[in-house]
């Protein structure tokens, strides 16, 4: 690599990092509820300046909307690896809610679940839109699971839209009890409850 291409990938380590750094700042400072959270706190928490700020974010809006997307893409990506790793399609299907759920009782992944659960998170312009896309995308590789289910006959009676909404819909409901702390019944026994009302029949193995 020559001295210019090193430079680049410099620049480019050091742009990620900042980013990356003011994420986790907001996170963590948004995380903890109490009334909104004022920019100079974040940047102080980042260590970055506000021309830093304003070279990745164009407001504090934007980086909240940035936050819930690489969230959900990663939530995304997680699904999608499980349920690719399964068998069949009912193994998908019991794969996928397994890992959709566990989000709950994963410790770090739980606190950053909470951010947006915040009423500041929560008066974001543009918030529920982007949300919704969110479970819209989570809801559909689900249809997709279920739909495999149908095809390959490990689960021929599986409705695929019908049978997902409900799901992502009661999955969800968990997730935000047990983050505002009104779900404390452990995770194997919520996952089986799921997992035998949507799956009959089916026992999961994780």
């Amino acid at each position: 690599m020559n001295v210019s291409a090193q430079g680049a990938a410099g620049r480019r380590e050091r742009t990620e990092r900042e980013r990356a750094g003011i994420i986790r700042a907001a996170h963590r400072l948004i995380g903890r509820g109490g009334g909104p959270t004022a920019i100079e706190d974040i940047l102080r928490a980042a260590g970055v300046n506000r021309r830093t700020f304003y070279r990745h974010f164009p407001s504090k809006d934007a980086l909240v909307l940035a936050m819930q997307r690489e969230a959900g893409d990663l939530v995304r990506d997680r699904l999608r690896a499980a349920v690719d790793g399964a068998p069949d399609g009912r193994a998908a299907v019991i794969a996928w809610i397994e890992e959709f759920l566990a989000i709950g009782w994963h410790e770090h992944r739980a606190r950053e679940g909470r951010t947006f659960l915040t009423p500041e998170v929560g008066l974001v312009a543009g918030i529920a839109d982007a949300l919704e896309d969110i479970h819209a995308c989570h809801r559909q590789l689900l249809a997709d699971t279920f739909r495999r289910a149908r095809q390959d006959g490990t689960l021929p009676g599986a409705v695929p839209e019908r049978d997902a909404f409900a799901m992502h819909a009661v999955a969800l409901r968990c997730l935000e009890m047990r983050a505002r702390a009104r779900l404390n019944r452990p995770y194997a026994t919520v996952r089986d409850e799921i997992v035998q009302t949507f799956v009959p029949g089916a026992r999961s193995e994780r």
